[in-house]
């Protein structure tokens, strides 16, 4: 199913996306994330930057369609954002 629900933080600042999940497959579009994430992504001890490019891995674009969040762990400071 390609509908998701991702969610990000621990709950007391949280941001939800609710949208449509799809496989990307564009190489050009993939060597540019795998730049941003190798460039992040760094081991401390030896150096080595990570990569997207694992055997079996996939990535995913999230086309959201709602995007909820708050802060300070209540819901009364919530904002929604409809696309």
């Amino acid at each position: 199913e390609p509908e998701v629900v991702v969610h990000n933080g621990d709950g007391a600042d949280s941001i939800i996306l609710k949208g449509r999940a799809e496989r990307v497959t564009d190489r050009p579009e993939l060597e540019r994330v795998d730049g941003a994430y190798n460039a992040k992504y760094v081991d401390p001890h030896s150096g080595a930057q990570a990569t997207i490019f694992v055997e079996d891995d996939h990535v995913y674009r999230v086309r959201p369609r709602l995007v909820m969040a708050w802060s300070y762990a209540t819901m009364t400071t919530r904002t929604d954002w409809i696309a």
